[in-house]
């Protein structure tokens, strides 16, 4: 407990950096290991609610901003189904409908599409066998913004029908933001993290022009 706490003052201090200090594998290791205490049978905190989860899940969504943070955290096996669990959508799965459920399906999403936009995280989502199925399903039923992480998550993993869906016609629209059916093209925003107000203004901009 000692080294997961002392992590995650580590995460708080320089999790989101991509160069200069950056996160060695123990502790990034450690507090996956306190996220999956919450999941593994016979832990004492396998009953605890979201509003526990999200503790030690703030902190990977965190530490998930950073691609040298990532390399790690793929080395943790039982990484993905730990955030799958995280999106509370079995009718099984004890902490659906409880205080903070949302939240933590919203922060579980939101580090499926960091990992997305990985390579090695994408080719490690794509290859296991419940990622695709699960995250189509929080399309369906999950809150506004979990069905906004998820659907760009499934952009990032589902190769062959974002080529279908680009080569498709667009009946002479494209372009003018009516197109119809047809999405408008995919942008993806990078950026330094102390310059993130202005590039959410900029992506503000080219949302309200389509």
């Amino acid at each position: 407990s000692v080294a997961a706490n002392a992590s995650g003052a580590a995460i708080a201090l320089v999790g989101r950096n991509e160069g200069g200090k950056v996160l060695r594998r123990e502790a990034v290791h450690a507090v996956l290991g306190r996220l999956h205490a919450h999941f593994r049978p016979g832990s004492n905190l396998t009953d605890a609610p979201p509003k526990t989860v999200m503790a030690a899940l703030s902190r990977v969504a965190t530490m998930c901003i950073a691609d040298a943070n990532k390399k790690h955290m793929l080395e943790f096996q039982p990484l993905i189904d730990m955030l799958l669990e995280c999106l509370v959508l079995s009718d099984d799965n004890r902490r659906k409908g409880q205080d903070g459920a949302d939240a933590m399906q919203e922060a579980s999403a939101g580090v499926l599409h960091a990992l997305s936009l990985y390579g090695p995280g994408a080719a490690a989502l794509r290859s296991h066998p419940g990622t695709v199925s699960t995250l189509h399903k929080l399309c369906e039923v999950g809150t506004k913004t979990s069905r906004e992480r998820g659907g760009a998550a499934l952009f990032e993993l589902e190769e062959d029908r974002r080529a279908v869906s680009a080569s498709a016609p667009t009946g002479g629209n494209a372009g003018n933001g009516s197109s119809g059916d047809v999405p408008p093209p995919h942008v993806m925003a990078s950026y330094n993290w102390d310059h993130q107000g202005v590039i959410l203004r900029v992506v503000s901009s080219l949302q309200e022009r389509g």
